[in-house]
């Protein structure tokens, strides 16, 4: 059947063909003849007559050719399709018995519906730097801030130790109150300080046996300390504080009774301080208690000593959290 329809479709090229040229030599004879015998009229009408049939069987003529150039189909896209040879391929099957499902337009649109789906399904490149971005944004559990600085007060009493005994002079408790800061995120830190204290002292009465007279100095204390710190923030630590420490004395008291220290001197006052302690986990800061002493070395109008025989302590309870933490 494919072989028939070929022979067919030659027939009618060759038949074209010999169309076309019956009119080229329509055409020539009527102008041979036009030239011997002019006849205006009769030239006029064969060439109007013969010369749109020729033009219309020039032009249809590439039309009903059987084959179809690759290169034609690409460049016209989907207007200009193939049809002699699918013709051809249907009356092949068609002859022997080939059934084939007829095609459609679905499996053109599933490719979009499909990329459609992957599109809305797979997450953006800025949203996947946004998921990567946020745990980096997090404070690590072992930092205790984002800018290491942590920020606590602390409170307590004060005893004084004498390394010699004075006669009649005996310790007193006082107080002690103020604000902590620390500089740093690792196990070593500074930290500074500013107190105020009260050391105490009660001397007895020579005349009257059973009474003293409790004599109190308060000053503002400032100590400057390297921390040493076990384990991390997330957890409880132990420390040392090692630093020096200077301080000013205020005023005086006298059985509660306060004295002015104007005019007086040794009032600028220095030395060493050294404690120990632990911080106990709490929230978003820690709970410290520390005990700590401090040993005088001098002061402004006397100049540098070792010769002191008192060592200040302290006992306190504060708590120190972070400033900046998320």
């Amino acid at each position: 059947m494919f072989a028939k329809t070929n022979r067919m479709l030659k027939l009618i090229d060759r038949f074209l063909s010999a169309v076309m040229e019956f009119s080229r030599l329509a055409i020539n004879l009527t102008q041979l003849i036009y030239h011997k015998y002019p006849m205006k009229p009769l030239y006029s009408f064969l060439t109007l007559t013969l010369l749109p049939i020729g033009l219309s069987i020039a032009q249809a003529q590439p039309s009903t050719k059987p084959t179809t150039s690759p290169s034609a189909t690409k460049t016209t896209g989907t207007t200009i399709k193939p049809t002699s040879t699918n013709r051809q391929q249907e009356l092949y099957d068609e002859y022997h018995g080939i059934t084939k499902k007829p095609a459609t337009s679905t499996p053109a649109v599933a490719p979009a519906r499909t990329a459609s789906k992957q599109q809305t399904s797979t997450p953006t490149p800025v949203e996947s730097a946004k998921t990567v971005s946020r745990p980096q944004r997090m404070t690590p559990a072992g930092s205790p801030s984002a800018s290491g600085i942590r920020i606590g007060i602390r409170g307590g009493v004060t005893y004084p130790f004498y390394t010699d005994k004075l006669v009649g002079i005996n310790p007193a408790a006082g107080f002690v109150g103020g604000l902590t800061l620390n500089f740093g995120a690792g196990k070593v830190s500074f930290q500074p300080e500013i107190n105020y204290t009260r050391y105490s002292t009660k001397i007895a009465d020579g005349f009257l046996p059973g009474y003293s007279t409790t004599i109190g100095v308060d000053a503002l204390e400032v100590p400057l300390f390297m921390k040493f710190s076990s384990g991390t923030y997330a957890g409880n630590r132990f420390f040392l504080n090692v630093g020096p420490y200077a301080t000013y004395a205020l005023s005086a008291s006298i059985n509660g009774k306060t004295e002015s220290l104007d005019g007086a001197k040794n009032r600028f006052g220095f030395g060493a301080a050294a404690g120990i302690g632990m911080a106990l986990k709490a929230g978003p800061g820690h709970v410290t208690i520390e005990a700590r002493g401090l040993y005088p070395l001098g002061n402004t109008d006397a100049g540098f000593s070792t010769d002191a025989k008192t060592i200040f302590g302290q006992g306190t309870l504060g708590y120190i959290f972070p400033l900046g933490g998320r």
